[in-house]
């Protein structure tokens, strides 16, 4: 496993040679720290924010409606995790796609050279990125913590590349409180 700053850093779960800015159907999901149900709770079938909650939905809602090239299709806030399916289009689209294809490697990229990952804007990372610091300093200051670790340091994304994954992505999302009780993120169901 390589070094970065001393410390072990794992590998990218990242699609190598994509370009998480291209237009795409993307599933995300971004896990609270440990797993602690920190956002609310599920009560009969319906989730019920909580404060924190609350401060992950409104900026949720912000983040999509900030990113112009964005089209929110679903998304759900669960007590320890939420799930997104999102749209990257370019900016002459007017209907939504559901398809994939990937990026080609520039000719100006070796195939002997390693291609370098990097935060671009308008990406999945960047994104990520900004709504963690953003939502953990929020909860934080509303919690009088320093700096409590909120989010786990990862997430997982996935490109949807055909209607029938779309389809089952959505209701997955749609049906996430109902199923809570079966939910393999949902740590007191192990």
């Amino acid at each position: 496993m390589p070094l970065f700053k001393n410390r072990y850093q794992t590998e990218s779960n990242r699609l190598k040679n994509w370009d998480y800015s291209n237009e795409a159907i993307y599933f995300i999901t971004l896990v609270a720290q440990n797993r602690e149900c920190i956002f609310g709770v599920v009560d009969d079938d319906k989730m019920i924010l909580n404060d924190n909650g609350k401060i992950i939905e409104t900026e949720l809602l912000k983040s999509i409606t900030i990113r112009e090239r964005w089209f929110s299709h679903n998304w759900v806030i669960m007590p320890n995790h939420i799930h997104l399916l999102v749209e990257i289009v370019s900016s002459s689209d007017v209907e939504t796609h559901c398809s994939a294809s990937l990026q080609l490697e520039s000719e100006s990229h070796s195939e002997s050279k390693p291609q370098k990952l990097s935060r671009k804007p308008n990406s999945i990372s960047s994104f990520v990125a900004i709504f963690k610091s953003v939502t953990t300093k929020q909860i934080n200051v509303m919690m009088n913590h320093d700096a409590n670790i909120i989010w786990q340091s990862n997430y997982h994304d996935h490109i949807v590349r055909n209607y029938n994954s779309f389809n089952t992505i959505y209701h997955y999302i749609k049906n996430n409180p109902k199923n809570w009780n079966t939910d393999s993120i949902n740590s007191s169901s192990e």
